[in-house]
């Protein structure tokens, strides 16, 4: 049941970068520099979004835990930043893009705090791969 919230709540941060995005091609003058960064913003987001997706379905993946909390903390300061910058914090876009980041982050932390089963990673032996004759 947790990894289906998890998945739901990787599925809003891209529903929200997607919002993010129409957002910034209606409200922005194309190609003036803001356009450019909200754009960046916008992929930053798509791309967390899309590890948060891949961590959730790894519950072993510590490393990967361990990047998708990292970069989330930092998107969910960006976007508190952001709510500052507008001075209004309660604002739904940031407040949206910071809640879903903290659940994230909480849910890359529980990622973390598993107990790991021992077993190694399938990884294709190097070997094997390599004596095709």
């Amino acid at each position: 049941m947790l990894r289906v919230i998890d998945g739901i709540f990787g599925v809003l941060l891209a529903l929200a970068a997607g919002a993010h995005t129409v957002g910034t091609i209606l409200c922005t003058q194309p190609m003036s520099g803001i356009f450019i960064w909200s754009l960046g913003s916008s992929l930053a987001a798509f791309l967390l979004a899309a590890l948060n997706l891949v961590r959730a379905g790894r519950p072993e993946d510590k490393t990967l835990a361990v990047i998708a909390a990292v970069g989330t903390t930092c998107w969910a300061q960006v976007a508190f930043a952001f709510g500052l910058s507008i001075h209004n914090i309660c604002d739904p876009r940031p407040l949206g893009h910071v809640t879903i980041s903290f659940v994230l982050v909480l849910f890359s932390i529980l990622t973390l705090s598993r107990k790991s089963t021992g077993a190694p990673p399938a990884v294709a032996s190097p070997v094997a791969v390599g004596n095709r004759a």
